[in-house]
């Protein structure tokens, strides 16, 4: 007489390991995911991601630069522009009238500078004129020799800021200590063999400190890239060609950002170190950073280069690596990698268009406002609704079939989320269906059923739900989980899911 497989169960651990999308589906570790939106990954479990909170409120439109003033004596200062005007951020609340108006472009580059007569936030944007900010007042710094609006790019390396010209391949820089002055200029059309004229310039820091090892990174809109040394132009025994070297063509103006003791770089093909990616005169694609996400990065890339709002900047207090997707239409996103881990997430629902990191915290501008985020458990008081797919398992068997009859997660929250599950099988990605419910009765609901009586206290108003199973009744070769989340407000962690399923017989291929 047959007899049918004694029921067997096995956990698998929450996605730590991240997004993956560039190995096969078939292939992934048990620690990935197929699908992490809203989720951000911790080192031994992934939680909701956190919210933002309206900062400066009643702006005339889109936020596309964020600057702070912050000076060597006295107080940092948030600015915002927008409509050609600037507003002071720095306090909450709704904007007032704007501390300068009369701009032509929004869309600014910026450093600030200490000189002998004080603290200065330089700033420009290829069409007007270059502009200083010293906690009052703006003004037009005087530069001799070049039209000051052509500047699109700049940057302060060995205590002298040096400008990229917009319309052709030429750097300028100023005399040491100085915002004013004479501007010499630096010719690279030699230098670069692909045209195109200057994007960007940022100063790469090898050593992580201020010393010797501070180079000069010019990057052209052709994705060429040239690494000087020294410390005065003028001077060929102080300055030196380091290399020149193919990144890619870079997305937007913002394209780099500091980490540590690297420089990353935002191309087409992907986002990249350049400690690991100048080994030889094109760069090394094994090394982006982006390696796990590289067709959703590429496919972004491809569908949004030529949008407003790429953005790669580094969240250090939450030590994350944020590179933004200007979508547009009010569905701006963002891929963000844990620096500790590697691991990637997407978030959704900051349709940002530019971001800052300040002493204070990470801000960001959107159509109509200044947001602060990474706050809380909430966007502006709208749950967060997070999703999860992670990778298909066999549970230990490849080539037999199984029968899934129950599943549930390992959560922990201090409130009341909402939550939605379900079992998918054999690569067929079906969300769960059901209700996520925005005012949550006593405990945490689980798709239609309340499982209360399963809940335990660790310690402060975190509580662990472990509440019963969900008969589910799939039949395949492998699964996976399928779960959205509804926060409530409330911080809730993932720890890992388990699964109870008979075996079956062996697949006829």
């Amino acid at each position: 007489m047959a007899t049918s497989s004694p029921a067997e169960f096995t956990s698998v651990p929450a996605p730590v390991g991240g997004l993956n999308d560039r190995d096969s589906i078939v292939g992934m570790k048990p620690n990935e995911a197929i699908v992490l939106e809203n989720w951000w990954v911790y080192p031994t479990y992934v939680a909701t991601r956190k919210g933002s909170t309206a900062w400066l409120t009643g702006l005339p439109g889109q936020v596309r630069s964020l600057m702070e003033y912050s000076p060597t004596v006295g107080n940092n200062k948030l600015l915002a522009f927008c409509n050609g005007n600037c507003y002071d951020a720095t306090n909450q609340g709704t904007a007032g009238a704007p501390i300068h108006t009369g701009f032509l472009s929004n869309d600014f580059q910026d450093a600030m500078v200490t000189t002998p007569g004080g603290s200065f936030l330089i700033m420009v944007n290829g069409v007007d004129k270059m502009h200083a900010y010293n906690g009052t007042t703006f003004t037009i710094p005087t530069v001799n020799s070049v039209d000051s609006a052509t500047f699109a790019s700049v940057v302060s390396f060995k205590n002298r800021l040096f400008f990229g010209q917009s319309t052709s391949l030429k750097v300028y820089y100023l005399p040491v200590n100085a915002y004013a002055g004479q501007a010499s200029e630096i010719d690279l059309g030699a230098v670069f063999n692909h045209g195109g004229t200057i994007n960007a310039v940022f100063n790469w820091t090898v050593d992580a400190g201020d010393g010797m090892d501070d180079r000069l990174v010019v990057v052209t809109t052709k994705g060429e890239l040239a690494v000087f040394t020294g410390t005065d132009p003028s001077n060929a025994n102080t300055w030196a060609l380091h290399g020149v070297f193919n990144v890619g063509i870079p997305l937007g103006r913002r394209c780099g950002t500091k980490l540590g003791g690297d420089l990353i770089m935002n191309t087409l093909t992907g986002v990249f170190p350049l400690s690991g990616a100048l080994l030889s005169a094109t760069i090394n694609r094994a090394s982006a950073l982006t390696d796990k996400i590289q067709n959703s990065v590429s496919l972004a890339a491809s569908q949004y280069r030529d949008n407003f709002g790429w953005q790669v900047t580094i969240n250090a207090d939450n030590n994350a690596l944020i590179l933004n997707v200007p979508k547009g239409n009010g569905a701006n996103f963002q891929y963000i990698q844990n620096t500790i881990t590697g691991a990637w997430t997407k978030f959704t629902g900051w349709n940002a268009s530019v971001f800052l990191v300040t002493d204070d915290g990470l801000y960001y501008g959107n159509s109509n406002s200044v947001q602060k985020a990474w706050t809380g458990n909430a966007d502006n008081g709208v749950p967060i609704t997070a999703t999860i797919l992670p990778s298909y398992q066999y549970f230990g068997n490849m080539a037999r079939n199984k029968m899934f009859t129950m599943v549930k997660p390992y959560m922990l929250s201090n409130g009341r989320p909402t939550v939605l599950y379900d079992v998918n099988v054999d690569f067929v990605n079906t969300p769960p269906t059901g209700e996520l419910n925005y005012e949550a009765p006593t405990g945490m609901i689980w798709g239609a059923m309340n499982w209360d009586n399963n809940n335990m206290k660790w310690g402060g108003d975190i509580t662990v739900f472990t509440g019963g199973w969900k008969t589910v009744g799939r039949i395949g070769n492998a699964a996976t989980l399928s779960m959205v989340v509804q926060n409530n407000g409330s911080e809730v962690q993932f720890m890992n899911w388990s699964a109870a399923y008979q075996q079956g017989g062996v697949l006829d291929y």
